[in-house]
Parts: C-alpha cells; structure tokens; sequence
C-alpha cells in the first residue's frame, strides 16, 4: 500500500489561554494542502521503518504509532514502514503528524484489526495534537489542545506558496509559547467567524496567528526573511503552525508556481499548493514519488 500524506496549513491559530496542566487552549482553522510525503506500508513479521528524502529523521512518529497501535490491537504482524519525505520537518506543517495519521489507517487496514473512527481518534491523541486531525483532514476547526475537532466544509482548491526559511530554534514550542505576551492571545473569535465562513474564497485579513510577533522575534533571521518575501511577491505572508513556514494566497495554479519560482531565486525553499479535501490518498505503486498535485 502506497499513500500520499497531505500537509496542513492554520489559518487561523488562536492561543486563548494558560491551562492549570500546563497546556494551552487554542482555537484554529486548519486545512490539509497538497504537499505530501509518500508512505510505502509493505507486510514483515516484524515492524521494520526507514526515512528517505529530505531531512530524513532518525526518531520518526511512523514508529511510534505502529508499536502502539500493535500493542494496543495485541497482533503480533508486523510490517515495513517506508517514508519518502517532501514536507520540510519542524517547519509547522504536521508533517510528522500526517505520516502517523496514515501509519494508524494504514495498518489498521493491513492489519485487518477492526479499529473504527473513535478508536483511532484515541490512539492518535497519545501521538501528538495535531494527528487526530489528519485521520480525515480537509478543513476542521481545532479546540482545546487540538484533539476537539469539527469538521468543516473543506475549500475546493485555493491556491497558494508556501515559503520555508532555513531558521532554526531549539524546543520551537516550548520558547515560543513562553515568550507569548498578553497581548498575543485572544478570544478564538477570529477562528469561528472564519470556521462561519468557508468554504467562501479567503482574504489576508481573515488569517491570523498568535506566534506571528513571537516568530518574527525568536526565529534567527525569520523577520527579515519574512519582509524581503513581502516585499519580493507583493503579497502578505501568514505562518503556519508555530513557523517557520509561511504561505501566502494565489489567485490560481500559474501564479502560485510563479511564486514559487521567484522565491527558490532567493535561495529560500518554496512549493506551489492547494488545499486539498482529504488527509490522504492512495496511489498505485508504480506512481512517480515526486511530489504532485492530486
């Protein structure tokens, strides 16, 4: 079995507030796109993963969500993970995330174990808080700490580039959520006019996101990155998830891959996307493991 993963972008990503566990509330619009990496699930009898492609990781969340999801069906199958990387890592694009949603589905299926919607949504959860969502993706509103979701309707193909500066920050999530003012959280109404909204065209002014001050000020040479790309496409720049990925609106596929050309220019890597309807697809075999468009 061969399966695309689908990247995620936020539209929104609201902190609302500090929770006594330690955690925080969020609200967030997100919506799969379609960079992808590829996900070769093959039968072993014993469960054998390796990383291909860019930045291949050695600690990878395919592992974990096959040794848990054998121990909590108990089989005693095994398979062979094999994980073709597109999506840039620790960017805030779920890559990682979207790989374990499908390693779940995927060897829920090869498996033949019988696990069902909620029963997955539960296993997902102990994998991180944005996999729940890519068990099904296309467009959700995410709550609490990103394992409330409802379903939205999922937009029919926005176009857009996606800009991915080489800037790096130890624990990403951790600094960035303590360096978060008062002012950088707010009410989630933002996220529920726009959840209100879709699947209507999206407008710049309709995009937020709580990091954006504590990126631009955090991230090495995020800022400066971040207004040479504005002032380059003439376009405003949104970050997804806590960075350092940025993505900006197109009107359609020939202006988003001319982004995308003018932004490789400034040695900065880019993709021209789409939202696309679904946290997966399954593809033939033979299919080439470039990524492309579904």
């Amino acid at each position: 079995m061969l399966y695309r993963c689908y990247a995620k972008i936020n539209l929104t990503l609201e902190v609302l507030r500090r929770r006594k566990d330690g955690f925080h509330d969020l609200a967030s619009v997100v919506h799969t796109i379609s960079l992808a990496d590829h996900l070769r699930i093959e039968p072993n009898d014993e469960i054998l993963s390796r990383v291909e492609g860019i930045e291949a990781i050695e600690n990878n969340l395919i592992s974990h969500a096959a040794y848990l999801l054998a121990g909590e069906t108990r089989t005693r199958l095994g398979a062979t993970l094999t994980l073709d990387k597109h999506i840039p890592t620790a960017a805030g694009l779920g890559g990682g995330s979207t790989d374990a949603a499908t390693t779940l589905v995927g060897l829920n299926a090869l498996w033949s174990t019988g696990l069902g919607y909620h029963a997955l949504l539960e296993l997902s959860a102990k994998l991180g808080s944005d996999v729940p969502f890519f068990l099904r993706g296309g467009a959700a509103l995410m709550r609490g700490r990103g394992d409330e979701l409802t379903a939205l309707p999922a937009l029919a193909g926005q176009w857009l580039v996606l800009a991915v500066p080489r800037a790096t920050l130890p624990n990403k999530t951790a600094t960035l959520y303590a360096t978060l003012r008062p002012g950088d959280f707010s009410s989630g109404e933002a996220s529920r006019a726009l959840a209100e909204q879709l699947p209507l065209s999206l407008t710049d002014t309709a995009l937020v996101n709580a990091f954006e001050r504590a990126a631009r000020a955090t991230f090495p040479g995020l800022n400066a990155t971040w207004v040479e790309l504005e002032q380059l496409c003439q376009r405003h720049f949104h970050l997804s998830g806590a960075g350092p990925a940025l993505f900006a609106l197109a009107a359609d596929r020939s202006e988003a891959q001319a982004l995308e050309v003018q932004i490789i220019h400034t040695g900065v890597s880019a993709f021209a996307a789409r939202t696309v309807a679904r946290a997966r697809r399954r593809i033939q075999p033979n299919t080439s493991s470039a990524m492309g468009y579904p």
